[in-house]
């Protein structure tokens, strides 16, 4: 079977050199190329070697302008559908003159696609929310909190398990915990073991804490905060307690950050046989995150390395990193090194 191929705009003008100028006959050019003969006979009538547009000509069925301006008015006034404005041009008696019909839906998203108006393009007209990124310059001026449930290994059974997450906001310095559930009983006791962790490992005392608005956390009824057990706890270690703002979880965006990465970079890397070799992986991958692992949001340094940059020059300007080391090759890192190997 013979294969007829497609030309371009090169070889249609080739095809005429071969005959017009290389003398070769017709049907030998053809047979080289192959093409028919016709081929050759339509590109000679031809001005140019460029494929015309299949559009036709004349649109003897398109919309008038007038319409389509309608349509738009209509859109850009009231914001309906394009199935509520084929209605609203039926109620009105509108017709179509092209059709002499009334404008049918797809006539009408059509002309939405050409005018680029509808849901598509209204996204991206909108004003994008302004996002107020902060960072604390004191280690210990404000901790986030956040409780999440993680998926259930092999000796869990039936029962549920939640991960409880301490982090200070200056120095991403974090403390997590896998608790049982998540009543304001439990949860008190692991802010008591995070406190207690950043008071003797790093000599961080937090003066405020942000959570979000669960029922472990506060209660809805203020006048009654200090009945409740997380609230008072908070009141007797002399922390203040501020909320994310309701059904906005990126108001505690650096916890839900690190659920994010520990997500990502633990439970999808590590096998884990057990709830005790769960609990021990999960500190000493805390370890690592705090000491070794850099971070971004800190241009670049360690949790670790954030919180002795800010103690070496107090609060000023940041140390180099060169000095950096060795502070903490004199100290921290050795032992931590230690504990890893």
């Amino acid at each position: 079977m013979k294969i007829i191929q497609r030309l371009n705009p090169y070889t249609r003008k080739r095809l005429l050199e071969l005959v017009q100028v290389e003398k070769l006959k017709v049907k030998d050019a053809c047979n080289f190329l192959g093409v028919s003969e016709f081929t050759y006979y339509y590109w000679k009538k031809r001005a140019d070697f460029h494929d015309r547009p299949n559009i036709p000509k004349n649109f003897y069925r398109q919309t008038p302008k007038s319409l389509e301006r309608l349509v738009i008015k209509i859109r850009d006034n009231t914001g309906l559908s394009s199935i509520k404005i084929h209605f609203e041009l039926k109620n009105r008696g509108i017709i179509n003159a092209s059709t002499n019909c009334f404008l049918s839906e797809s006539a009408i998203r059509a002309i939405f696609k050409r005018y680029k108006r509808g849901y598509k393009y209204d996204k991206l007209k909108r004003p994008k929310a302004i996002v107020i990124r902060y960072e604390k310059q004191i280690p210990g001026e404000m901790a986030h909190t956040d409780v999440k449930k993680i998926r259930k290994i092999k000796g869990d059974y039936n029962q549920k398990r939640y991960e409880a997450l301490l982090i200070d906001d200056c120095t991403r310095l974090s403390y997590v915990e896998i608790i049982p559930d998540k009543t304001a009983q439990t949860l008190s006791d692991f802010l008591k073991s995070g406190v207690k962790f950043f008071k003797d490992e790093y000599n961080i005392e937090f003066k405020s804490l942000l959570s979000d608005n669960g029922n472990e956390f506060t209660t809805r009824y203020k006048r009654n905060l200090s009945l409740h057990l997380f609230e008072a706890t908070l009141k007797s270690l002399k922390i203040k307690h501020k909320y994310t703002k309701p059904y906005h979880p990126q108001t505690n965006g650096k916890a839900e950050r690190m659920w994010r990465t520990l997500d990502i970079e633990f439970y999808r890397k590590k096998w884990l046989f057990s709830p005790e070799h769960r609990d021990q992986e999960l500190v000493t991958w805390i370890n690592k995150y705090n000491k070794y692992r850099v971070h971004l949001g800190i241009k670049g340094l360690t949790p670790f390395q954030k919180l002795l940059n800010i103690r070496s020059d107090k609060g000023a300007l940041r140390a180099p990193l060169s000095e950096l080391s060795q502070l903490s090759a004199n100290g921290i890192h050795t032992s931590s090194r230690q504990e890893l190997s």
